[in-house]
């Protein structure tokens, strides 16, 4: 077992770097940098920049291209988490209609364990949802349905304090007619919705941790669908990602009006350090993204 590393100034950091053939046109910006953001973080975005050894760095590597970089990606973050809230949102919202619809008479179908497959992962879910709602009891909306209910909560209250991760473990629990429903709703089968939940909800733990997306393998490929998927390629790459964003997106009119443009112009405006080909993004990406 290896020891592990110890505590570097922000001098050592900088000089580190340097010493791996980093050229730093600034030492005190860079410290300043190294100050607010991690070291580990950062580098991780000199992978694609290390000769043979692993170890150096390419010839003419700049600090400023790495600082590029690391702004490029806070900068898309910020864009696809907008999306994802949207998409998790729908979820919800469709997941509640579709089983309440099935059940009008049992707001509380959600914690019916006849409409599950498996009824240990059943339980689970209930575990995982009652801690939730114990930490959400002061939630004015929980409050209320605690003092007028008995702490009862229908499920179009309920969805509210799901995680995309319990969204994704509830759908791969239900019983078939209940996934075919919510999967209609989005005009493909079960287990490619199934698939876009799972991968999508790795992808928003991703960025909500402020994870690197440029040049990141995310290793997962999303289940493809002949309705969907007009472009048959993948990267491993964050397009694969966004690619079926665009398939559960609600409004097209404003992916295709606010989003999608969101995107180019950061393209755009980054151009000069950031290439296509590190986040799987084709040449004819717009085109495919467009929503009809």
């Amino acid at each position: 077992m290896k020891e592990l590393k110890k505590h570097l100034s922000l001098t050592e950091q900088a000089q580190l770097l340097e010493s791996r053939g980093l050229v730093i046109a600034d030492k005190e910006e860079a410290e300043k940098l190294l100050y607010h953001v991690n070291y580990y973080r950062l580098s991780g975005y000199l992978h694609g920049f290390k000769q043979g050894d692993r170890i150096n760095y390419l010839p003419g590597t700049t600090l400023e291209q790495i600082k590029t970089l690391y702004d490029f990606d806070r900068r898309l973050t910020r864009i696809l988490m907008f999306a994802l809230e949207d998409i998790e949102e729908t979820l919800k919202t469709r997941l509640s209609y579709a089983l309440t619809s099935a059940f009008p008479d049992n707001p509380l179908i959600y914690l019916d364990g006849s409409i599950y497959r498996n009824q240990s992962d059943f339980l689970k879910f209930t575990s995982l949802f009652y801690h939730e709602f114990k930490n959400n009891r002061k939630l004015p909306f929980i409050k209320h349905h605690i003092e007028e209910y008995g702490g009862n909560l229908p499920m179009w209250v309920a969805v509210e304090i799901l995680t995309m991760g319990n969204i994704s473990a509830i759908y791969e629990n239900l019983q078939a007619p209940y996934q075919k429903t919510l999967a209609h709703s989005y005009q493909t089968g079960s287990v490619q919705l199934g698939s876009w939940i799972e991968n999508l909800t790795y992808t928003r733990n991703h960025l909500a941790h402020y994870m690197r997306i440029y040049d990141f393998n995310f290793g997962r490929t999303p289940v493809q669908c002949k309705r969907h998927h007009k472009y048959k390629e993948t990267s491993g790459r964050i397009f694969d990602q966004i690619y079926i964003m665009s398939f559960l997106y609600s409004t097209p009119d404003e992916w295709n009006d606010y989003i999608l443009p969101e995107i180019g112009a950061l393209l755009e405006e980054y151009s000069e350090y950031v290439h296509l080909e590190a986040l799987g993004f084709p040449e004819n990406w717009l085109e495919i993204l467009r929503v009809d």
